[in-house]
């Protein structure tokens, strides 16, 4: 990879996006300190948590660090976008809060970005804490691919001709053109950021970073996967006690894709694809006996079913 040219220098900023994890905040602010990029400008702390103090007294110890709080939960877009409308660098990384920054992860984002001018996102490599490597690019979604996807049908086509269409997520270890990627961690040019307006804040919490990475591909900017960059994701940390919700929230950001880019007039294939992913989530709580204080874990299941079915039926409204 080339090295960075000299515009580059203190040219990107970092946007955290924070609800209810300040301890993870803490852990991604340190990891940011600990690899000290020689690009880096400022840190910005987006808080949409509905108790400030947290998060307020994480930023403290930080000394540098932003915070900016809509004082409300307005999702991970439009958050995001609050983030990076306080930054003023040429490159913007964003980042969910449980993640944290391996050494030279924002050095190699920012020089891929450099070297290729037709890009306008540059996504890392996502890896679990133990090193193990996570999705972190996929093909756009379709409702074929959510069914493969929810009901674990893609494992099956895994030996079959069918095999690169049906997985839902793929990873390379070479720098590559790629549809998406995810959005735990993504580096953004600014001008083609602002280009399209920043995220849609239509979505509260998913799709938004394919949303986006389709609005820039359909102006020509390409979206870039470098497995060079590195960075460690918790995953769920901000959703595991929110899981039906955002199950339901999931299918939502996609129905608000598909009606924004895919080829399915009156959403029909999603109603059905939804109803079965809904399904499988069901059988799969059932067949597992998942056991949870409170109501039984069946009774939520089965309400999460009744939830999405019924948003399938009424199209999802306007989402």
């Amino acid at each position: 990879m080339a090295p960075l040219s000299g515009s580059a220098q203190r040219s990107v900023d970092i946007v955290i996006v924070n609800y209810e994890t300040a301890d993870l905040v803490d852990d991604c602010l340190r990891s940011i300190a600990e690899s000290a990029p020689a690009v880096l400008g400022d840190v910005i702390v987006v808080d949409n948590s509905d108790v400030p103090d947290a998060a307020d007294s994480v930023v403290r110890r930080h000394p540098g660090v932003r915070l900016v709080r809509p004082g409300t939960n307005v999702g991970y877009g439009a958050g995001a976008n609050l983030g990076v409308r306080a930054s003023t660098a040429e490159y913007v990384l964003v980042l969910n809060a449980d993640t944290c920054v391996r050494p030279g992860t924002v050095e190699a984002l920012v020089a891929d970005l450099e070297e290729h001018l037709e890009a306008g996102i540059a996504g890392p490599r996502l890896v679990d804490t133990s090193g193990v490597p996570q999705p972190s690019c996929s093909r756009f979604p379709t409702p074929g691919r959510l069914v493969l996807h929810e009901t674990g049908l893609w494992k099956v086509l895994r030996r079959t001709p069918f095999a690169d269409r049906s997985r839902p997520f793929f990873d390379s270890d070479v720098a590559a053109v790629v549809p998406c990627v995810l959005g735990a961690a993504l580096c953004i040019r600014r001008r083609d950021f602002d280009c399209v307006g920043g995220f849609d804040p239509g979505y509260f919490m998913y799709y938004e970073e394919v949303d986006l990475c389709r609005r820039l591909l359909d102006r020509g900017v390409v979206t870039r996967y470098v497995p060079s960059a590195t960075v460690v994701h918790v995953g769920a940390a901000s959703t595991v006690s929110h899981r039906a919700a955002m199950q339901r929230e999931f299918v939502r950001g996609l129905a608000r894709y598909t009606r924004q880019h895919g080829h399915d007039p009156g959403l029909l294939r999603l109603r059905l694809a939804a109803i079965t992913a809904a399904s499988a989530w069901l059988a799969g709580d059932v067949l597992l006996g998942q056991r949870a204080a409170g109501r039984s874990p069946v009774a939520k299941s089965v309400a999460l079913w009744r939830a999405v079915v019924g948003d399938a039926i009424a199209g999802w409204g306007r989402a």
